[in-house]
């Protein structure tokens, strides 16, 4: 006897997507969060149409789309010149735009969800600290934070613990890439601008500067700091804006601030055993575009889906772990790329490099190349991006 079809270690973005998604399949869920109380915070804040295709199966989408703002159009400037747009509404989809919806948002309408589903157990304070693999099921345990050590056993696990997975260590399954050098410096302010929901995207010679809607009227800003800046201990952010785009934010309410650094990792594998890794604790890459949330609701569409393939025994479990492994990776390292790619022509300064990169960017942006570049900020040309597309595909290679 096993107490859930499946376990979820992790209820972040992903985690509560994948437990969700696995109800949806019919199979019974133990979702294990470790904190007691969920964290307040904006971070990630794009979510794109395939993302949105996701949601869509779980009657989500439009729930998202009335909390969020709908980004339509992005609009790039020089430092005093309009470079060009894109216009996301010639996306072939049924969401054609980026939602903008602040993460701790994400995370209370999926919690919402996931309280309001009866195959879903919900558990926070729940930290594991050991997990093993059995013949026919695998079993976690840990340390509860009111009712001391826990046990419990599943017929398979998804790793939704971020990128300082306990999962993945305890599997040994190595964490390969680098941290780099790029540090950037994030804050969601009350919106003076009246651009409304439109994005706004600075290239100068001190750098790049993104700029979001949020809902609640407040706008995110992004830039690139010469070295780490914690939040909240200098006026770094406000002095670069002012300095690059000419925007003045002195006064202006400041919701939330924060500091961080670009990571880019992989793990060697997404799957060993009956654990599928996804999310944060499959890969991290820069944040630039949401790629790396994204590319996690994806991970957990695909993962929930094949390990309904497993317990209905529709599949043998090398054909199911060697799919898993080689489309996430595919699709992870395009994101990855892309990722970098972005990054680097946003963030380099200096006055040669700008006129250059402005230049292209004018060029881009006044041609046919725009839609290229309209897929890749929609991620709509990552391969694999969600079932929609490559259920039949899959179907084939697993034999069904």
């Amino acid at each position: 006897m096993v107490d859930a079809d499946v376990i979820v270690i992790g209820a972040g973005p992903v985690g509560l997507l994948a437990a969700l998604l696995s109800a949806k399949n019919g199979l019974s869920v133990i979702l294990l969060e470790k904190t007691v109380k969920r964290l307040v915070q904006s971070r990630a804040i794009g979510i794109t149409p395939p993302s949105l295709e996701i949601f869509n199966q779980l009657s989500l989408a439009d729930v998202f789309i009335k909390h969020g703002v709908a980004i339509r159009v992005a609009e790039v400037y020089g430092r005093n010149i309009q470079l060009g747009r894109v216009d996301f509404t010639g996306l072939r989809s049924d969401y054609p735009f980026v939602l903008s919806i602040t993460q701790d948002r994400t995370e209370t309408l999926l919690e919402e969800a996931v309280l309001a589903h009866s195959s879903i157990r919900f558990l926070r304070g729940h930290q594991v600290t050991n997990c093993c693999e059995e013949e026919n099921f695998a079993s976690v345990s840990g340390n509860c934070s009111d009712a001391g050590v826990f046990h419990y056993s599943g017929k398979y696990l998804l790793a939704c613990d971020g990128g300082k997975s306990t999962v993945r260590e305890i599997l040994n399954i190595p964490f390969e890439g680098v941290q780099a050098r790029y540090t950037y410096l994030m804050g969601d302010y009350e919106d003076t601008t009246g651009w409304g929901n439109k994005a706004h995207f600075y290239f100068t010679s001190r750098g790049s500067v993104e700029s979001f809607p949020l809902p609640g009227g407040n706008r995110r800003y992004v830039l690139r700091t010469p070295y780490f800046i914690k939040e909240h201990t200098s006026g770094f952010l406000a002095s670069e804006l002012l300095c690059r785009t000419g925007i003045n934010v002195a006064g202006v309410r400041l919701d939330w601030e924060s500091g961080f650094g670009v990571q880019s990792f992989q793990a060697v594998n997404f799957c060993k055993g009956r654990v599928f890794l996804c999310g944060d604790a499959a890969h991290l890459m820069s944040p630039v575009g949401g790629q790396n949330m994204n590319t996690g609701f994806a991970d957990a569409e695909l993962a929930s889906w094949l390990t309904q393939i497993l317990l209905e025994k529709r599949a043998p479990h090398h054909l199911v772990s060697g799919l898993y492994n080689r489309v996430r990776k595919q699709a992870v390292g395009t994101a990855i790329r892309r990722a970098h790619w972005l990054m680097l022509v946003g963030t380099s300064g200096g006055h040669i490099w700008s006129a250059i990169r402005n230049l292209a960017s004018f060029l881009v942006l006044h041609t046919p190349l725009r839609w290229y570049l309209m897929q890749v900020f929609s991620m709509q040309s990552i391969p694999c991006r969600n079932l929609k597309n490559y259920r039949k595909m899959f179907e084939k290679e697993l034999q069904l």
